[in-house]
């Protein structure tokens, strides 16, 4: 048997490789989508001073000034006409707003910008790079000392706070004594006056980048940053939350399957004592969920197998008990046949051979329909039956049949839409036969049988006035073979089998049939039914 642990937690294998690698291309997108805001806020500023300082400068000197920002920042920076740039119609429109155009390649992850040079028409600034760099650092502040010594002392306040609302990080001025360096920092800063880029590593992983410069004019420090440097969500982060997944995975699976197992392996050491014969095995029902209603229907079956065996062995013995009498009698009428010289005596002894023939062929066809009615689920033809009709039919078939005896069918006299109930209408028919049958035998003078209906239950009743059937035996007029001696004696006629078969007709119609006292002194015998087999118990 195929383990119940391994298909699931397989599929919970499956399942986890799918997410993880949905996870894998959200990883990506975010951080594509991360990139691309990063290098937004981190490029808008400097390239707009970038493109003031171009503008400012004749047209003969440009190309020089491109060229110095290039080798300055360490990037990629050129002048080009709008023809070669390849623009969309949005990036066109963007320019014509004079917003940042920001190119992100997916493949090797570098990123373009272009911006529009003010008062030009088809002139643009391009800048291509990848990663923040200590030179670009270094360059972005060597401009914005340079931008600032352009204006009077008195606008730096002004022209900072411009520069900040285009900036992705802060840039201000500050006292000497407020910057913490080491000593070769405090030695090119302020002796050599070059630009100090630092990195300060943090935990979590992040880099901050900061620079500076001396400002000659005030004696201040120009401060740029802090800013973040990029940092990528690491693939190696989802194989390690896939593993954790797993394993958590893996543990709740078998802490789940395995109860299961441990019930299904009972179950399977159940059926194979009952196919070895051991009918009396029965699985343990734990619980109201998928396998213990299939151990609850298992058992059933079991019990249902038990009962048959039991039934066919008891049908046995009695079929053979049941026939051995009129086989003998058959045997010594043949023997009789042949010695008797009289032809009278013969053809009695005919008659006689014809009658227990008769009797084996109606024993026979009871043992059919009862076998036929035990035996699985036999398929009822079940239709709308008026059952007032069908009772006036079998008082019409019985009339005549027991001397001296009155059969009567009291009519309820219900409308004829009341009269009408789901069933096998052959079976109704035997059922209510058979009973009035079985009180023609016993009855002194009278056999009442009448029907009524209590709510969506139909019941018909058949009484006699004769000895009726004593309280404990009653339970055991409806087993197969059942004749009560001592008062239905074997003289009545009969094999036993009409009750049982009654019951069993009355069993497929969800019904149930019972025996009780009439008020007549005799027996009365009830049977009930559903008026709609829909309505019935399963």
């Amino acid at each position: 048997m195929n383990s119940i642990f391994v298909r699931i937690y397989g599929g919970m294998i499956a399942a986890c490789c799918f997410i993880g690698i949905v996870f894998y291309c959200s990883i990506e997108a975010t951080n594509f989508f991360r990139l691309q805001h990063f290098r937004n806020e981190l490029v808008a500023g400097p390239l707009e001073l970038m493109v003031r300082s171009v503008a400012q400068r004749p047209a003969e000197q440009r190309e020089q000034w491109v060229l110095f920002l290039e080798r300055m920042m360490g990037s990629r920076i050129e002048l080009r006409a709008a023809d070669t740039l390849l623009l969309s119609t949005k990036e066109i429109s963007q320019l014509a707003r004079d917003e940042l155009v920001l190119r992100l390649s997916k493949e090797d992850r570098r990123g373009e910008a272009i911006l529009k040079i003010p008062e030009e028409d088809s002139l643009y600034l391009y800048a291509q790079g990848d990663r923040i760099t200590e030179q670009q650092a270094r360059g972005v502040t060597i401009m914005l000392a340079d931008y600032l010594g352009r204006h009077d002392v008195s606008e730096w306040d002004a022209v900072l706070a411009e520069v900040n609302e285009s900036f992705g990080f802060p840039v201000r001025r500050m006292p000497p004594h407020q910057v913490s360096l080491n000593r070769g920092g405090e030695v090119r800063l302020f002796k050599h006056h070059e630009v100090v880029v630092q990195f300060d590593e943090r935990r979590g992983g992040s880099t901050l980048i900061t620079s500076m410069v001396l400002l000659p004019q005030t004696g201040e420090i120009l401060y740029l940053g802090p800013q973040d440097m990029f940092n990528w969500y690491p693939v190696e982060l989802l194989g390690a939350m896939l593993i954790i997944a797993l394993a958590m995975v893996g543990l709740a699976a078998y802490l789940l399957v395995r109860p299961l197992e441990s019930r299904l392996s009972r179950m399977e050491r159940a059926v194979l004592r009952i196919r070895g014969g051991d009918l009396s095995a029965r699985a343990p029902v734990e619980g109201s969920d998928a396998i213990g209603q299939l151990a609850g229907t298992l058992n059933g079956m079991a019990e249902h197998i038990q009962r048959l065996i039991s039934a066919q062995k008891e049908l046995s013995r009695a079929v053979s008990h049941e026939l051995r009498t009129p086989v003998a009698r058959i045997r010594f009428g043949l023997e009789m046949l042949f010695d008797e010289p009289d032809a009278d005596r013969r053809q009695k002894n005919f008659d006689d051979i014809d009658n227990d023939i008769e009797q084996l062929d109606k024993l026979i066809d009871e043992i059919l329909t009862y076998s036929k009615l035990e035996e699985g689920t036999p398929v009822l033809d079940f239709t709308m039956i008026n059952v007032d009709l069908l009772l006036y039919q079998i008082e019409d078939e019985t009339n005549g049949l027991g001397k001296n005896i009155k059969i009567i069918y009291e009519s309820p006299n219900l409308p004829e839409e009341k009269c009408f109930a789901e069933g096998e209408e052959r079976y109704v028919h035997r059922v209510v036969q058979n009973f009035v049958g079985n009180a023609l035998r016993y009855a002194n003078s009278k056999v009442v049988f009448r029907f009524s209906v209590i709510g969506d239950v139909f019941r018909v009743d058949v009484e006699d006035d004769g000895q009726g059937i004593p309280e404990e035996d009653r339970k055991r007029v409806f087993q197969p073979f059942t004749r009560l001696d001592d008062s239905r004696t074997r003289a009545s006629g009969g094999y036993g089998l009409g009750l049982s078969i009654v019951a069993r007709i009355a069993f497929w119609h969800g019904g149930k049939v019972k025996v009780s006292e009439s008020a007549m002194g005799g027996a009365k015998f009830s049977f009930m039914w559903p008026r709609l087999q829909s309505m019935r118990d399963t």
